[in-house]
């Protein structure tokens, strides 16, 4: 099974808690730089911390569950706007709880009319047309799981309104924080935006969920899933995506920086803890925008567990980096708090230097808690959560060989077919767009080595996600990118460019933080690094299915193989996205599947 624990060998590094908390490096933070306030539009001024954060529900096994939009109201003094969510949910979706190994069947109904971003449709991006404004495409994918490529949400492969399409996932075969969200070609962005988002946790025998589980995890109302993505609002409450004068509305603008923290639906929310640990299911559905959270008051808490699931044992930090689409499980305790006592969650991590410019800011504030007189059920931190008696086995070590090496560019190129407004700026991986023939094969039960090369000119940082696996990180390089680059021009856009980046090294590997040594399948590639992660491709025989199987879209396209993207959903909507097929023994695989340049719309 992908991501399995035996599935590698690895080096000795494994996470522990360290006397002193962990903080992260500041050496590739974003500049901060003066801006022009009046570049960006702004929400109407909100009172934090009036709302009581919600508690998204929780539902075991569900056979049905519809897309639909609705009025969600984002905070006491906003009117109800336009949203839409899954199950019922005006924003978001229920959290889906579900065992290792199983194979749940969830027929997904699209009953959205309207979309609630529809004037922010752009027609101009590859996969998208005006019909997606009124009729929206949805494609459910259930990230991080180890999918047949036919059930993974392939992004071409879009159904409308009233029609159901059923889906049967694979779970990983231990416990893990999945996500489920829209995937849909060119409008990922808009609709993961507007509330399609939802937790989807998978349980073992060890993380049961249950208050008297093996690992004295806490668990019930101690327990709390937080889906994190700061936004823009008109003065009506609706949600905006535009937040620059700068871009015509309704054209893509590179990325959307809000000046408001929504958490589960609710901008700037307070929860009301008792006197104990409480444990929190982290997911950034941030749309550019990376996250630094910490305490207001510099008191530490711990990091338990990363995308694929446990690490080996609680890291202490002062501080957490979060990419978009990571999630991370922490625990906080609040035991020898005053009652009374107020603490925050707050976010340090500068914005993109080109949102400053335009007037955008970073939101320090996330949620509040307010600390009760009760005590709480929960007043341990596990020492070990993998490894130890009556505990899953632990992390395997870091393999030091490979069947293969690659190396990835992460770029934005002038495309001279792609005229409107900033989208001429594309957003690539290797150069080429995303219906390029010349693309990624792996081979099944390989070993690989790849090297994710930052050379964007404009300084951002990415989050880069690879379906099908669960993969782990190596280690960081910073490189000289203005040499890289002036002694490896880049084509014209559509021809490959994967310069190695090995001579133009400037420092040596800098490990990953403790608590990225456990499984992930997304990954932050800061400005002027290379990020080295190592991948084992499953077998056939080790998933149950062949990956590289020919199916049928739900549009009646000929399909084949898996996505690799960037998570910045601005990105992966304009070309930041590449298909990989995943090959038997020998490199040997079925016929290429042609894939149709950018007028294909693939509309069903």
């Amino acid at each position: 099974m992908a991501g399995a624990a035996g599935a590698f060998a690895f080096a000795p590094g494994a996470a522990s808690a360290a006397p002193q908390p962990y903080s992260p490096p500041l050496n590739h933070e974003q500049p901060s730089v003066p801006g022009i306030p009046f570049f960006s539009y702004h929400s109407p001024p909100l009172a934090k911390f009036v709302d009581e954060l919600p508690r998204l529900p929780l539902i075991k096994a569900p056979r049905r569950l519809v897309a639909a939009g609705a009025l969600h109201r984002f905070h006491r003094d906003l009117d109800p706007a336009p949203s839409v969510g899954f199950g019922g949910l005006s924003h978001h979706g229920p959290t889906i709880e579900t065992m290792a190994g199983e194979q749940p069947q969830i027929t997904f109904v699209n009953q959205m009319r309207t979309h609630p971003m529809a004037v922010d449709v752009d027609p101009s991006l590859h996969g998208v047309s005006e019909m997606d404004r009124h009729r929206p495409p949805l494609v459910i994918h259930l990230h991080g799981a180890p999918n047949h490529p036919a059930e993974d949400g392939f992004p071409t492969s879009p159904f409308r309104l009233g029609r159901s399409v059923t889906y049967r996932f694979t779970n990983p075969p231990h416990a893990a924080p999945l996500w489920y969200h829209d995937h849909s070609m060119g409008t990922t962005r808009l609709s993961v935006y507007a509330g399609l988002t939802a937790h989807y946790h998978v349980r073992d025998e060890w993380d049961t969920g249950e208050p008297d589980n093996p690992l004295g995890l806490p668990a019930g109302d101690y327990e709390t899933a937080l889906i994190m993505c700061d936004k823009l609002f008109y003065p009506n409450g609706q949600l905006r995506y535009d937040n620059t004068p700068t871009v015509m509305a309704g054209h893509w603008s590179g990325g959307m920086a809000g000046d408001t923290m929504v958490v589960n639906g609710k901008a700037w929310p307070k929860m009301s803890v008792d006197r104990g640990v409480y444990r929190f299911r982290i997911l950034s559905a941030s749309q550019l925008n990376d996250y630094r959270l910490a305490l207001s008051d510099g008191s530490p808490f711990w990091v338990i567990g990363s995308d694929g699931g446990l690490l080996d044992a609680p890291v202490l930090v002062s501080a957490l980096n979060v990419g978009a689409a990571e999630r991370y499980d922490i625990l906080i305790d609040f035991s020898d708090r005053a009652p009374g006592e107020r603490v925050q969650l707050i976010n340090t991590m500068q914005i993109s230097w080109a949102g400053q410019v335009n007037g955008a800011k970073l939101i320090r504030s996330v949620v509040r808690f307010d600390v009760g007189s009760a005590r709480g059920r929960y007043r341990r931190i596990p020492e070990r959560l993998r490894g130890a008696r009556n505990q899953p086995a632990a992390l395997p070590r870091r393999h030091a060989g490979h069947d293969r090496h690659r190396v990835a560019t992460l770029n934005v190129t002038l495309n001279p077919q792609q005229l409107s407004w900033l989208s001429v700026l594309t957003m690539n991986l290797n150069n080429v767009p995303f219906h390029t023939n010349d693309f990624e094969h792996a081979e099944q039960g390989a070993t690989e080595c790849w090297d994710l090369v930052n050379a964007d000119a404009t300084m951002q940082s990415h989050a880069m996600h690879l379906h099908l696996v669960q993969f782990r990180v190596v280690g960081r390089w910073d490189f000289d990118k203005v040499r890289y680059l002036a002694e490896n021009p880049p084509p014209l856009f559509g021809k490959r460019w994967t310069p190695d980046p090995k001579r133009y090294l400037t420092s040596r590997m800098f490990a990953p933080a403790p608590y990225e040594f456990g499984w992930k399948d997304t990954v932050r590639c800061p400005p002027n690094q290379v990020t080295r992660i190592v991948v084992r491709w499953p077998t056939k025989a080790e998933l149950g299915f062949d990956p590289d199987a020919v199916f049928t879209g739900l549009n009646g396209e000929k399909l084949q193989g898996y996505v690799w993207h960037c998570h910045l959903t601005d990105h992966e909507d304009n070309e930041m996205m590449q298909r990989i097929r995943v090959v038997g023994s020998g490199g040997r695989g079925g016929p290429e599947m042609p894939m149709h340049g950018p007028g294909h719309h693939g509309h069903h």
